[in-house]
């Protein structure tokens, strides 16, 4: 039994590294005639996964890599407040607080003003035991 006629209909999105398109969903349909004489519809959705490897809303793009995340997947840098996925997200544990999201330059400037703190005061309490 040959179709009568076929559909599809692709849902895309840009792909930012590649500048291609790239498929979120696709839908087909197609409509046959029976050897009833009746016209019969079938169709098929697929849902393409997105690259966090979730299958729920979209939460956004990372500023890094492009990456569309889901939205449990998605967040916000807590210090500068750029988009960021799970995989380029750095969390940091402060004390007696829920950890928080930090995208890798805003991670790297606060570890380092860490450990410059952390020398900062072993030098200083070597010239106080001295005196």
């Amino acid at each position: 039994m040959r179709p009568l006629r076929r559909k599809k209909k692709y849902e895309v999105t840009q792909d930012p590294t590649t500048g291609k398109d790239r498929i979120l969903n696709l839908t087909e349909e197609e409509d046959t005639l029976s050897d009833q004489g009746s016209v019969d519809s079938a169709g098929l959705h697929r849902k393409y996964f997105l690259d966090c490897g979730c299958d729920s809303g979209t939460g956004g793009r990372c500023y890094e890599c492009g990456a569309i995340s889901c939205t449990s997947c998605h967040g916000r840098c807590h210090s500068c407040q750029k988009p960021i996925c799970l995989e380029h997200s750095n969390f940091l544990q402060a004390k007696g607080k829920e950890s928080i999201r930090l995208c890798r330059c805003c991670y790297g400037s606060i570890t380092r003003k860490q450990r410059l703190a952390r020398v900062g005061r072993f030098f200083l309490s070597l010239l106080m035991e001295e005196e």
